[in-house]
C-alpha cells in the first residue's frame, strides 16, 4: 500500500470565492489601466502646450533681437551724422 500523501490534487471546481477574487482582480486592473491612460493623456496634452508656449516664446525672441537690431542701426546712423556735422 502507498502511505506516502499526495502532494498535488487537481479539481474541477471553482469556488465563488475564488470567482470573486478574479473579478475584484480585473476590476481594480482595468481601474489602474483606465488612470495610467487618462494621466498619459494629460502628459501628452502637456508636452504640446508646452511645445507651442516654446514656440512662441522663440518667435517672441526673435522678434524682439530684430527690434534690437533695428533701433541699434538708427543709433549708429544717428551718431554717423553727428560726427560728421562736428568735422
Amino acid at each position: 500500500m502507498n502511505t506516502q500523501p499526495e502532494h498535488w490534487h487537481l479539481s474541477k471546481s471553482i469556488s465563488i470565492t475564488q470567482i470573486v477574487s478574479i473579478i475584484l482582480l480585473a476590476v481594480a486592473l482595468f481601474t489602474w489601466g483606465s488612470d495610467v491612460e487618462k494621466r498619459v493623456g494629460a502628459n501628452a496634452q502637456a508636452i504640446k502646450h508646452e511645445s507651442q508656449m516654446r514656440s512662441l516664446e522663440q518667435k517672441h525672441i526673435a522678434e524682439f533681437k530684430d527690434d534690437i537690431r533695428t533701433r541699434l542701426q538708427r543709433i549708429d546712423s544717428k551718431l554717423e551724422r553727428l560726427i560728421e556735422r562736428g568735422e
